[in-house]
């Protein structure tokens, strides 16, 4: 997709208007009354909503819902807890078994779910409800292990899942999974003694959440019967979904509960638009395949963001085509009718097109839309992408064709049991239907997001170019630049940049987070372009990349957008008081605004609601560092060791402090741990390296050789290699480790011409004549290097 500016720029006061004029007013709608008020005039809906996956998304926990769950025969044991649940007069209890021989009873209160699996609510101290380590797949009767099915199969050498233990705050109702399953919550959180009294009107998404508060509608539809009238249709006093949304506004209302990313408010209302909101999570996450497939549990919005019918034929596709309000798959009976109007020759040619005889009964969602599981959850790929057994030769990822041929393969739902001979039959199948390249898209997509998770920055020209390329889609293109932050060379910033004209608002956010180290005036000024932007989500990312830039010389507008941008910016990092990284978030703005003590008691409050996490414990460290306090620095990152003992960047910020107080075996101790844990850390070799070397080890020699080698434009690097050869005389392994260095095409400017100058000493005249050519045309110099190299060259001919 090209990058270009398709909105005008409005000044923060012209938006904070439009804003107002276009956002639903909820306020002559009066208060939440709750869905039983609504059944008097609309019985009908009321049964069809009480009864779906809406209206059941949250339930008390009942004697007639214990009637329907087979009971429990025997324990589960959990690490070394065994649990039961079993039933009683009330409803149901949780039964806890510990090693010390002690018991706990703990009532079930509430059950989410139920389609494929039923978790359960238990009240713990200070008003918390948690998730019951004991979980129900309704499919199968039966009960299992709930955080264990939650772990992800990478089928990688990357880092394995661990299950998180039940009592997690993650698993926490009232910090984490509120807002998708009970209608007008009430958090209610003290932060004094991090306590909850939540409430809420109803169980489930109800009426109210999409067509707003009803009271005023009763009101005057009993008016209206009282006088034996009908109510008239532009005084109903109540969002109407279809007539008062466009299809943007209703998608955008289904959006946040079908979404996996970060709340920047909490004041969404139906009729405003998603990235006012939301940001949201795309493949840079392991969450995903490379090739966008659903690895984790992901909802739907990203998938959609990635959808060809959406993206090619805007206007034309929304989810209620699909999906009525109340979360029922409208066709059912026929699927192949949702792909009508657009795909008629298709479906009415469905078995010639899909190469499937009619006895096998495929449709359109079989291979557009395959389902897999994750934690016993199945979940549809909204991307409507065509089966590619080519990307599970290469990524592993599933493909439909695999999925329902269970004869090919293994349970795949489950992502077990991938063979790779049987993903061959396939996609043998496939390409001799639809092409040899069939597939290929998809694969250049996965390669790309590849290269970018694996670090492998020699593909740097190769990714930028994708960025431009038509079939990177705005999923894509924001998984690549967030993947990017990891990139440390500097070419990028030009390419980012020119994504801040993007065309769709996610891409533009996305750019205007990733540009905060950038300090070029031309990022200055667009990031203040972007203060201005229509979307909220762009505002308070160009905010929080502006925060500490001089904006001296800007004009009144300019300043007046970073101004209510920053309130938005600042405002979207206190929504969640009970949340970790609230206060972690808060700890680094402080910091970078120069406020230390607030920080590090951001810090502090982030590490008592969550003391298992380091990033906090590492902030926290430099923030003292800075300050000159080495010992509460080096007693934060030991406090960190004991949770992540081989974290690099915790074991190479301990390595400087430990050589800080010349402890240097112990330094080299935690530089090597550091290193085994990521061989690309650059800073860490090079002071390993510099280390070593200082007592002639040849371990030392390795490790600055590769610094300079993973960061050849750092002169620092190769010249520290450079000294140490000269001290060792071993000046003859200079040339070779230079023009190795040079090879890469990121020299530093001054290791072409120390190259150079040492083969004019040695009277190599034309060999120096074409080092001096190679830096004249290496395009990642400056100018003025290049003009030196010329010049240089010139003398030499």
């Amino acid at each position: 997709m090209n990058a270009k500016n398709v909105l005008p720029l409005l000044s923060a006061a012209a938006w904070a208007t439009a804003l107002a004029a276009s956002a639903m007013d909820f306020t002559e709608q009066g208060e939440y009354l709750g869905s039983s008020d609504c059944i008097s005039c609309h019985e009908r809906f009321y049964e069809l909503w009480s009864t779906s996956h809406h209206g059941k998304a949250m339930e008390a926990f009942s004697v007639s819902l214990a009637k329907s769950l087979t009971p429990m025969t025997e324990p589960i044991m959990i690490g070394q807890e065994k649990f039961i649940v079993e039933f009683d007069e009330h409803g149901g209890i949780l039964k806890g078994f510990y090693q010390d021989g002690t018991e706990k009873v703990w009532r079930l209160r509430h059950s989410f779910g139920g389609r494929n699996v039923r978790y359960f609510l238990i009240p713990m101290d200070k008003g918390k409800l948690q998730v019951a380590p004991l979980a129900y797949y309704v499919h199968q009767g039966r009960w299992y292990d709930a955080t264990a099915s939650m772990v992800r199969d990478f089928q990688d050498d990357g880092p394995a899942d661990e299950a998180v233990h039940w009592t997690d705050r993650s698993l926490t109702f009232n910090t984490s999974c509120h807002d998708c399953h009970v209608s007008q919550l009430e958090k209610n959180y003290n932060p004094a003694d991090d306590s909850y009294t939540t409430t809420w009107k109803e169980p489930g998404i109800n009426c109210e959440t999409c067509h707003g508060p009803a009271e005023a509608h009763v009101r005057e539809a009993k008016a209206a019967e009282a006088r034996g009238e009908e109510l008239k249709s532009d005084n109903l006093k109540l969002l109407r979904f279809h007539e008062d949304l466009d299809m943007a506004q209703r998608d955008a209302t289904c959006g946040p509960c079908h979404a996996k990313g970060q709340v920047l408010t909490r004041d969404f209302t139906p009729g405003e638009l998603f990235f006012d909101h939301y940001d949201l999570t795309s493949y840079e996450d392991r969450d995903f395949w490379p090739d966008g497939r659903d690895l984790g549990e992901n909802y739907t919005q990203t998938g959609w963001m990635a959808n060809q019918c959406n993206l090619k034929s805007p206007g034309t596709l929304e989810c209620i085509h699909c999906h009525t309000s109340s979360g029922r798959f409208r066709f059912k009976d026929n699927p192949n009718q949702a792909c009508l109007p657009c795909h008629e020759k298709r479906v009415e040619n469905i078995h010639l097109h899909s190469r499937h005889a009619a006895e096998t009964g495929v449709t359109c969602v079989d291979c557009h839309m395959p389902t897999t599981a994750q934690a016993y959850m199945s979940r549809s790929d909204h991307t409507f992408r065509p089966p590619s057994p080519a990307a599970t030769l290469e990524f592993g990822s599933p493909n439909a064709c695999n999925l329902c041929h269970h004869d090919k393969d293994a349970m795949w739902g489950d992502y077990k049991g991938h063979k790779k001979e049987d993903a061959k039959w396939a996609d043998q199948h496939v390409k001799e239907w639809f092409g040899e390249d069939s597939g290929a898209t998809l694969l250049e997509q996965g390669r790309i997001i590849q290269a970018c998770r694996n670090y492998e920055w020699d593909k740097l020209p190769e990714i930028l170019a994708y960025l431009e390329n038509p079939n990177c889609d705005p999923a894509n293109s924001v998984a690549i630049l967030r993947l990017l932050n990891n990139c440390p060379r500097p070419e990028k910033w030009a390419a980012i940049r020119k994504l801040t004209g993007h065309e769709h608002e996610w891409v533009r956010a996305t750019a205007a987070a990733s540009l905060q180290y950038d300090m070029a005036p031309e990022t200055t000024k667009a990031l203040l372009l972007l203060a201005a932007d229509r979307y909220r989500t762009v505002r308070i990312r160009a905010a929080g990349s502006l925060l500490t830039r001089n904006l001296a010389g800007y004009t009144d507008e300019e300043h007046a957008a970073y101004d209510q941008a920053h309130e938005e910016y600042w405002n979207s990092l206190i929504i969640w008081p009970d949340r970790w990284s609230t206060h972690y978030n808060q700890g680094i703005y402080y910091d970078r605004i120069g406020e230390p003590d607030k920080s590090l008691a951001a810090y502090e409050k982030s590490m008592e609601l969550r003391n298992d996490v380091i990033q906090p414990m590492i902030n926290a460290a430099m923030v003292h560092a800075r300050a000159g306090n080495s010992t509460n620095a080096y007693e934060m990152l030991r406090r960190a060791l004991t949770i992540e003992p081989n974290d690099p960047m915790v074991n190479f910020n301990v390595a400087l402090l430990e050589a800080e107080f010349n402890r240097l075996d112990q330094a080299a101790t935690h530089l090597r741990t550091a290193l085994k844990a990521d061989p690309q850390m650059a800073q860490a070799a090079y002071n390993l390296g510099v280390l070593l070397c200082r007592d002639n080890l040849a371990e030392g020699f390795k490790w600055l050789e590769s610094a300079a080698t993973l960061v050849p434009e750092n002169w620092n690097y190769t010249s520290s290699y450079l000294f140490f050869l000269q001290q060792a005389n071993r000046s003859a392994e200079a040339e070779p480790f230079l023009l190795a260095v040079i090879a890469t095409g990121r020299a530093d400017a001054q290791t072409y011409f120390t190259l150079a100058g040492s083969y004019e000493q040695e009277g190599r005249l034309s060999e120096a004549q074409e080092i001096y050519r190679k830096a004249k045309l290496a395009k990642h110099l400056p100018m003025d290097a290049k003009r030196y190299a010329s010049q240089m060259e010139q003398r030499l001919r």
